[in-house]
């Protein structure tokens, strides 16, 4: 028996990381004070005090933030209703900044300099701003995003997610399970630190022989470690598949005559800084030396309605995980999703394409299905489970 899963934002719920709406509302809600961004354009807070350090000067990404800020209110009260990943298409989108009016144009001169000198330049700029401020609020009730050092879950209990965790324990006796999430999070990787699941959870990521490495620094000393790198080879029965990325995802580029290519996907560890990542290589000496990729202003993952399908096609990660997606829906016996909307069109097309729905069952998981998932969930003639993960049992199924 082979199963198909497909997570949205709802799976992540009961472990306190915001839906949709939530994360829309803290986006908005933000004043500027709490954090700012180096001068090498990361997210910063200040390590004494907390909320936004001062430097003692701005810098272009100051400039940048608190233009971003006004842009994004001034899309929320003038454009439309504000929604992060429309926001983004909007960022991405240079037709739709037509639609700001003059006044902005003449409010937004006070962000001006010798590089920017219209709304549209400055918009040009920060979506690596923006990304990072999305990927500030992906945590969980306790502000926790990393789980590496998380306590081993022994059962019978895991909080929120102890029936889930029992029917997957089931499934993985009977064959292989393909999970495929929308999220961004480290979620899965928490759950797989359990006495269900005993670490045999694999993403296709590879450590061994790997030769990239990550700096990671320590107020005594600094020193590499070894980083997965992204291969494509599932070598266990439970095997997850990141559509659209995560928050420990970066593309590794090599300086190719001045150009900076992307070469592979590798995978950080926390403390790992994004411009730390480095290759290891053997000179003409037969030493061994580095090559830094310093250009990561933040991790990996896609974001808006209709920019990120676009991404969907690039060959180094995406490519190959909708590929893995298509094939694995075509192999199944079985579908389930589990707290997915069905807003992303393109998702919704691979699988009424390459899944057999006709004939095969589906499973529509969701305490509080929208009229968006009905309408889906009929189509694929699924059977609605109006229950919380904590509460699934094998018989449901």
């Amino acid at each position: 028996m082979k199963t198909s899963i497909l997570l949205g934002a709802g799976f992540s719920a009961p472990m306190g990381y915001p839906v949709g709406n939530q994360l829309n509302e803290s986006i908005l809600r933000l004043e500027g004070t709490e954090f700012g961004f180096s001068t090498d354009g990361k997210l910063v807070v200040d390590s004494a005090k907390g909320g936004r350090p001062n430097f003692g000067y701005r810098n272009s990404y100051d400039n940048q933030f608190d233009f971003l800020l006004e842009l994004m209110n001034y899309y929320h009260s003038k454009i439309k209703a504000f929604d992060y990943e429309e926001f983004y298409d909007f960022l991405s989108n240079e037709k739709q900044w037509d639609l700001i009016s003059d006044d902005f144009e003449q409010s937004a001169k006070k962000y001006y300099n010798n590089i920017y000198s219209s709304p549209k330049d400055l918009i040009n700029n920060i979506k690596p701003i923006f990304n990072q401020i999305v990927r500030h609020f992906l945590k969980d009730r306790d502000g926790e995003h990393w789980y590496g050092n998380s306590p081993h879950q022994c059962k019978p209990i895991f909080p929120g997610y102890t029936g889930f965790l029992n029917c997957l324990e089931e499934w993985t006796k009977n064959g292989i399970v393909d999970i495929h999430t929308l999220n961004h999070d480290l979620l899965l990787e928490r759950l797989s630190i359990s006495d269900w699941l005993q670490g045999n959870l694999c993403d296709g990521f590879e450590e061994m022989g790997s030769p990239y490495f990550g700096k990671l620094r320590t107020d005594l000393d600094s020193y590499m470690v070894r980083l997965a790198r992204y291969t494509g080879n599932y070598t266990s029965n439970l095997r997850l598949y990141k559509l659209h990325g995560s928050v420990n995802y970066y593309p590794f580029y090599r300086n190719e005559g001045g150009y900076a290519i992307p070469e592979i996907y590798v995978k950080t560890k926390i403390g790992i800084g994004s411009n730390n990542l480095f290759k290891e290589f053997q000179d003409q000496n037969g030493e061994l030396a580095y090559d830094n990729c310093w250009i990561n202003y933040h991790s990996d993952f896609l974001s808006g309605t209709s920019s990120k399908i676009i991404r969907y096609r690039e060959p180094l990660l995406f490519e190959p995980l909708f590929q893995k997606f298509k094939e694995n829906l075509n192999s199944s016996d079985r579908l389930i999703i589990i707290g997915y909307g069905c807003k992303d069109e393109e998702v919704n097309r691979i699988i009424l394409e390459n899944f057999d729905f006709k004939n095969k069952p589906s499973f529509m998981v969701n305490p509080y299905p929208s009229e968006k998932v009905i309408e889906f969930g009929k189509i694929l003639n699924s059977a609605m489970i109006c229950t919380e993960l904590e509460n699934l049992g094998i018989g449901m199924f």
